[in-house]
């Protein structure tokens, strides 16, 4: 059989998922032919299918070696090392794939993904939009499912950068397309209801016969208690909750008791003894870190110094703790567990910190400050601190109940460890008290070292709180700062939609609507509960 005759049987077994038969025909290509690009290309896709990502990039090397203006090939690069989570290497990669722009809209669609997992949330949209109008013009692609995920991707980064309605309308062409979208559903009932006819109960109800996978049950579920929430129905959504994380937490057999031994084992770990020699540090550092729990106001706090002139808000960095897990070399693919901080520990802190600085690039560095607002954080203060003894740390507290009620109420990625917590209202409680006693051990060990802010005091007096903020950073009063829902950067968090509002007093004691169905969380936080 002609190369040309195995090369187009190749692709038609990896479009349809054959992944050992496209390999077979791959490896009599390259036996003909070794220097076959697209055959090379085809078995990197195809290692990095089987979980294969470090042989999947050297592969990928080798086409791009033979044809290095195929854009194709920089894209899936590009996804590779997103996966790898060598994310300065994967925007390199989507340059070289932009030099000579995409035909097919699959490589626009991953390109796009490249991107957003990157933090460029704007080039993100505009990839995307690229794709959604190459099929919208009539150019061949993938099947429906294929068509709803992008028009999916195109409705989230829409939402990241403020056009809600452009989300809401991306998000109904993935449904019509495929009208189990589970995602897309619960997408659009975080945007809220649009105006008499804004509710979809009476579409997502029957859905609960069409779930298959505990995700499917996940996204159905938050869905239903969203609109039964935005109906008034609080009873209704917390049975809706319950019913959504059910099934996942079976699957993942989670117990709180490992979080609240992590957290504690953190506190023994990082005694005063260990910051005597670094608490009198230079002037503040580039980088200024948000910390605390989810949904307690942390994107509040970064739109309010992002407005500042000298500030760059970079997001939800997964990059010190990635730096710590790579230079301390621990096994194993958790990145926060007490081995690994114990090898940070044994770090010199200036390779550690000028590591992590160098893996913000080039996205930070044009400005005098960043933001780093990755919540998680608050496990690695210690570390922190350490690494950059004249940075500033600022940590977000909300009202205990609202703080558990507002993580329960949130969808968060099921392949995300360290926010399983949110399967159960209980556990939800028990983790606040281990964070709480955590937070506390740092203002001991670190005196003056954290802020803690208030989320009810920042919205009952905002300029206050935004100029104790700004003081707090060093940093020069600039009314800009109280007009911070008029930024036009990206906001890839769960508030995505609520900070473009600005001040609004919506979640304060929310949980009061709840009533006794909150009874077994309140006898949990005890006396910790606050007024």
């Amino acid at each position: 059989m002609p190369v040309a005759q195995l090369h187009r049987e190749a692709e038609r077994a990896l479009a349809a998922g054959r992944l050992r038969e496209a390999h077979a025909l791959c490896l009599k290509i390259l036996h003909m032919d070794p220097r076959h690009a697209d055959a090379w290309f085809m078995c990197g896709v195809i290692a990095a299918s089987n979980g294969q990502q470090e042989k999947a990039l050297e592969i990928f090397s080798r086409a791009t070696a033979l044809a290095p203006g195929n854009p194709e090939y920089h894209a899936e690069t590009g996804k590779t090392l997103i996966a790898l989570r060598r994310h300065r290497e994967a925007l390199e990669a989507a340059q070289l794939c932009l030099a000579r722009p995409p035909r097919r809209a699959s490589t626009w669609n991953t390109l796009g993904s490249v991107f957003s997992h990157a933090g460029e949330h704007e080039r993100a949209l505009s990839c995307f939009r690229t794709a959604c109008a190459q099929l919208e013009a009539g150019t061949a692609g993938p099947g429906p499912g294929w068509r709803a995920d992008l028009y999916f991707n195109l409705g989230a980064s829409s939402k990241f950068c403020g056009d809600f309605a452009a989300a809401r309308q991306a998000y109904e062409h993935a449904i019509a397309l495929q009208p189990t979208h589970f995602r897309a559903h619960a997408a659009l009932a975080q945007l809220g209801p649009q105006g008499a006819e804004g509710h979809h109960l009476a579409r997502l109800e029957p859905l609960r016969h069409h779930v298959r996978t505990a995700e499917d049950q996940l996204s159905l579920g938050h869905a239903i208690a969203r609109e039964r929430e935005d109906s008034g129905d609080y009873t209704g959504a917390l049975q809706a909750l319950r019913w959504a994380k059910q099934r996942l937490r079976a699957e993942l057999n989670y117990s709180v008791a490992e979080d609240e031994t992590l957290l504690g084992d953190i506190a023994a770990l990082f005694g005063r003894d260990q910051f005597e020699a670094a608490t009198a540090g230079p002037a503040p550092a580039e980088p200024i870190f948000i910390v605390g729990m989810p949904r307690t106001g942390t994107t509040l706090v970064e739109r309010i110094l992002a407005a500042h002139s000298q500030v760059f808000a970079a997001g939800e960095l997964p990059h010190f703790p990635l730096a710590v897990k790579r230079l301390g070399g621990t096994a194993g693919g958790e990145v926060l567990n007490i081995a690994t901080l114990r090898a940070g520990l044994a770090l010199d802190p200036r390779v550690l910190g000028q590591s992590y600085l160098d893996s913000t690039r080039p996205r930070t560095g044009h400005t005098a400050h960043f933001i780093d607002k990755l919540p998680l954080n608050f496990a690695y203060l210690g570390l922190l601190r350490k690494a950059f003894p004249g940075a500033r740390f600022i940590c977000l507290r909300r009202n205990p109940l609202d703080t558990c009620l507002s993580n329960y109420r949130q969808q968060f990625a099921s392949n995300f460890p360290y926010y399983r917590y949110a399967l159960d209202l209980v556990d939800c409680g028990r983790y606040y008290l281990a964070f709480d006693r955590l937070i506390r051990h740092w203002q001991s060990v670190l005196p003056g070292g954290l802020l803690e802010i208030e989320y009810e005091a920042l919205v009952d007096d905002t300029e206050a709180q935004a100029r104790r903020l700004l003081a707090w950073c060093g940093l020069p009063w600039e009314h800009a700062c109280l007009e911070f829902q008029h930024q036009s950067g990206a906001v890839a968090t769960a508030s995505a939609v609520q900070v473009r509002r600005g001040i609004y007093r919506d979640g304060l004691q929310r949980w009061r609507r709840y009533g006794e169905a909150l009874a077994p969380l309140q006898a949990v936080l005890g006396s910790s509960i606050v007024s």
